[in-house]
């Protein structure tokens, strides 16, 4: 596997250490030490995603793992999780989130989603996953989209 050029280095080393600020493209490149155009076009290359997708898979990354480790009956909430992490529109949050997930990000704080029989998934923690059966509350099943 080819190294990554050192400015797609530095801006991930950026993205990863300041997630939870708000930061755009330009605070990226500035980072990168090369221009906005420059840094997209070698995330491209090298990542197979733009800077700023990968900003918010970071993100997203982060309020899976607070929403693994929150307490319910604290009174956390998802919508206060990811408004902490950027994403500030729930409907956007929670389709993001099922996207990586396979799941809506509030069955997590019920104890983890019901799965059909069958299903090999054991723990949220094992990274995204799409397209899997996931039993309604009546009993049937669907496919995740």
């Amino acid at each position: 596997m080819a190294r990554r050029p050192v400015a797609v280095r530095r801006a991930i080393t950026f993205i990863d250490d300041h997630a939870h600020e708000d930061i755009s493209a330009a605070d990226i490149a500035a980072t990168a030490r090369t221009t906005i155009r420059a840094v997209q076009h070698a995330f491209r290359r090298h990542l197979g995603t733009t800077p700023m997708e990968y900003l918010r898979q970071a993100r997203l990354q982060h309020a899976h793992q607070e929403l693994l480790a929150a307490d319910p009956t604290t009174g956390a909430t998802v919508t206060e999780i990811a408004a902490r992490w950027g994403f500030f529109h729930p409907g956007r949050f929670a389709h993001h989130y099922r996207t990586a997930y396979g799941c809506p990000p509030y069955d997590w704080q019920r104890g983890g989603p019901t799965t059909v029989a069958g299903d090999s998934r054991t723990s949220p923690a094992q990274g995204p996953r799409h397209n899997y059966l996931v039993r309604l509350r009546g009993g049937s099943t669907r496919p995740e989209l």
